[in-house]
């Protein structure tokens, strides 16, 4: 249970951490799916995401049934809601509201901490009753890493900050209402023609994310 206390306070402090860094930020949330769980929430958080889990509505459900990242307004308040996806499951969605509508600045700081905290939500999953198996924490780290690739392909093709690399990105699967990483997936997959992976097994991306990623790439390559 050691583990479990530990994974608990480090998700506290990060998600303190990360509303100290963003000007307005009016509360943070995690929840885990599918059932919804909310593993802590501080600020507006706590009242905002459970009337959404309540209601089965607004940006963190739809975060959670489509596993791509929302932008929103719930109660007058401007809400980011980011799914960090470890398996087939369900993913693990962060929820930031903010007095403002979310500025490049803010979604940087958001994608530099949601890893941190999606991890940390994995061990408390996973020492508490080992939901989480072996080849979910492999499948998110493999997730993470097309992200990552996806991103520096973006800033290799039209030179900017790693935010608006992510941004560009988000806006894509938002616009097709593709999954994020399938996006990233798929993106590597045009670009580079392979996603092999010899440690690993590699699923590939649905077509509708590789349409999108060849648009998006003949779109940066002009």
């Amino acid at each position: 249970m050691t583990q479990v206390k530990f994974g608990a306070e480090l998700i506290s402090r990060l998600m303190d951490h990360l509303c100290s860094r963003l000007d307005g930020c009016e509360g943070v949330g995690l929840s885990v799916w599918p059932d919804g769980t909310l593993l802590r929430a501080i600020g507006v958080a706590v009242e905002l995401d459970a009337e959404q889990l309540s209601a089965g509505a607004g940006p963190l459900v739809e975060a959670s049934r489509d596993e791509r990242q929302v932008s929103g307004e719930v109660a007058g308040t401007h809400v980011v809601a980011v799914p960090g996806s470890w398996g087939d499951s369900g993913p693990v969605v962060l929820t930031v509201y903010l007095s403002h509508a979310p500025q490049i600045e803010d979604l940087k700081a958001i994608e530099e901490i949601e890893p941190l905290v999606a991890t940390a939500a994995a061990v408390v999953e996973f020492c508490s009753g080992e939901v989480l198996r072996a080849d979910q924490m492999v499948r998110m780290v493999q997730h993470r890493r097309y992200i990552e690739q996806a991103k520096g392909l973006v800033m290799g093709a039209r030179p900017g900050p790693p935010g608006e690399a992510f941004e560009l990105l988000v806006r894509a699967s938002q616009r097709a209402n593709v999954k994020l990483r399938d996006v990233a997936t798929a993106l590597v997959l045009v670009v580079g023609g392979t996603l092999e992976d010899s440690a690993e097994e590699v699923v590939e991306p649905p077509r509708a994310a590789l349409e999108v990623a060849r648009k998006l790439w003949d779109a940066l390559s002009v």
